[in-house]
């Protein structure tokens, strides 16, 4: 085909807006050379524009030094008149998508009066796009996000109730989600990731993604990343240490390292420590960003522990609760547990309860079992915060071994006991109590321990369980026993 009538078709195909997706997964898939080759074929000046920031974007987001981030700032300055003046009357969506690119780096370097005011123009500039545009419609739902999950003193501030908020945020990040449109790749992850939340969900929704969308091309990195992490919370660790595997060895794990820090978990629940401790000394030196580094630090104390390196073990946990302000969760449940470690060293008795949840992770139910049954023979002799982890763990095994009358017996036991580090896991007790009590019909009592299990998620700051729970209190609320019919 001669070069210009390629280019001709190339542009027709740019001007029918068909190129759009392939521009977001070039940039989902962290490949910015393939994304500046589908800027270069982009006709409208306004989204050429937006490509350009998005792109610095991602970088700054995802830095493999400072500098991206410091050019994101100039380019961000440089074209702030263009966006307001002259994009946000005719693409107002791109231009509340800039405003709100700004307010997550914000964020991340802790600017709040700054986030808060970018934060705002984005609304305000979002109600002015039509309602048809994909962009517009995400980030409606993705508004809708924030505003179920800002904390309560806020709430008399915004129309409607958390639950109605969900009910939009996934009705529009699912439109925004359609294989027709050129958000396609973007809003299907962040979709994800909101049905993660209602835990029954997401699993159909990948299934619907591997059939829609992954059946001609593998999905972009970032994509990958979440399907790896899905199988891994799942327990099937060896399609997870598969999946890490690749994509700890794609070009891209440099900018985005985070496949290092869970394939080092997964060998640490399978107890290949030294394999642990290498990935993590190459997760530190390639991460920018603190997230998972705190972590990481608390696990390779623990690692020093069980080796009985009792010096190595207090100079990581140390390191490990150095680091501060915006992390993980994953990060923070690792420093409480530190917390607890610096205070009370894991005895035997910890250390036999980890063992035993790493085995029910990996599915192994008879080891965790025989792991856990000599603590249940010395039950009066634990402290509360064992006897909690121990009735929740054996409610974890009689619930995946599907015996669900002892899993609700030991759910409930767990949420009775009198813990002091691991309230975190009454939560969680009770919002499996209060499926299992779902599943078998009994509306009341699945609605008192939905109650019951965001009363405790609201205490110690779980909110993924908070979110749970009320979807599942939502699911339950208008449910009503049968009422049978009058015999004469």
């Amino acid at each position: 085909m001669q070069p210009s009538l390629r280019k001709w078709l190339l542009l027709c195909r740019s001007a029918a807006w068909a190129q759009r997706a392939s521009f977001v997964y070039a940039l989902w898939d962290l490949d910015f050379e393939a994304a500046e080759r589908e800027l270069a074929l982009e006709w409208n000046g306004s989204y050429v524009t937006w490509d350009q920031h998005r792109i610095a974007f991602l970088k700054a987001l995802f830095p493999l030094h400072p500098s991206e981030r410091k050019a994101f700032w100039e380019l961000s300055n440089l074209y702030e008149r263009q966006f307001d003046r002259q994009i946000a009357p005719s693409l107002p969506a791109l231009a509340a998508d800039v405003y709100a690119q700004r307010t997550i780096l914000h964020v991340l370097e802790r600017e709040w009066l700054s986030a808060g005011l970018a934060a705002w123009r984005s609304w305000r500039i979002l109600q002015k796009a039509p309602l048809q545009d994909p962009l517009a419609i995400q980030w409606r739902g993705l508004w809708q996000v924030i505003f179920a999950t800002l904390p309560p003193t806020y709430q008399r501030w915004l129309p409607g109730t958390p639950e109605i908020r969900w009910e939009k945020a996934l009705l529009q990040l699912r439109q925004a989600a359609h294989p027709s449109t050129y958000t396609v790749w973007e809003s299907s992850l962040l979709y994800f990731f909101v049905l993660r939340n209602f835990d029954t969900l997401a699993t159909a929704w990948l299934d619907t993604c591997r059939r829609e969308l992954f059946a001609q091309r593998p999905p972009p990195y970032l994509w990958g990343f979440s399907l790896a992490l899905q199988v891994f919370e799942e327990g099937r660790l060896g399609e997870a240490e598969s999946l890490f595997t690749q994509l700890f060895h794609q070009p891209q794990s440099r900018r985005f390292p985070y496949a290092a820090y869970w394939l080092g978990k997964l060998y640490l629940m399978q107890q290949r420590f030294p394999q642990a401790e290498s990935l993590w000394q190459r997760f530190v030196l390639f991460q920018t960003q603190p997230f998972g580094i705190a972590a990481q630090y608390g696990w390779r104390g623990y690692i020093a522990w069980l080796h009985r390196d009792t010096t190595g073990a207090q100079q990581l946990w140390q390191t490990c609760l150095s680091y501060k302000d915006l992390l993980w969760e994953e990060d923070l449940l690792t420093q409480a547990l530190v917390r607890g470690w610096l205070e009370r060293p894991p005895d035997s008795t910890e250390i036999t309860l980890w063992q035993a949840r790493w085995l029910l992770h990996q599915h192994q139910y008879e080891a965790a079992q025989a792991t856990l049954e000599p603590l249940r023979t010395r039950l009066q002799s634990l402290t509360g915060d064992q006897r909690t982890a121990l009735y929740y763990l054996y409610g974890r095994l009689y619930h995946r071994w599907q015996r669900y009358e002892p899993a609700r017996f030991a759910y409930f036991q767990a949420t009775r006991q009198v813990p002091q580090r691991n309230r975190w896991m009454q939560a969680y007790a009770a919002l499996y109590l209060a499926q299992l009590y779902e599943k078998a019909a009994d509306w009341h009592n699945a609605r008192l321990y939905y109650k019951e299990a965001e009363t405790i998620a609201s205490e110690t700051g779980r909110t993924g369980i908070i979110q749970k729970a009320r979807a599942g209190y939502q699911r339950t609320k208008d449910k009503r026993y049968p009422v049978p019919s009058a015999t004469h």
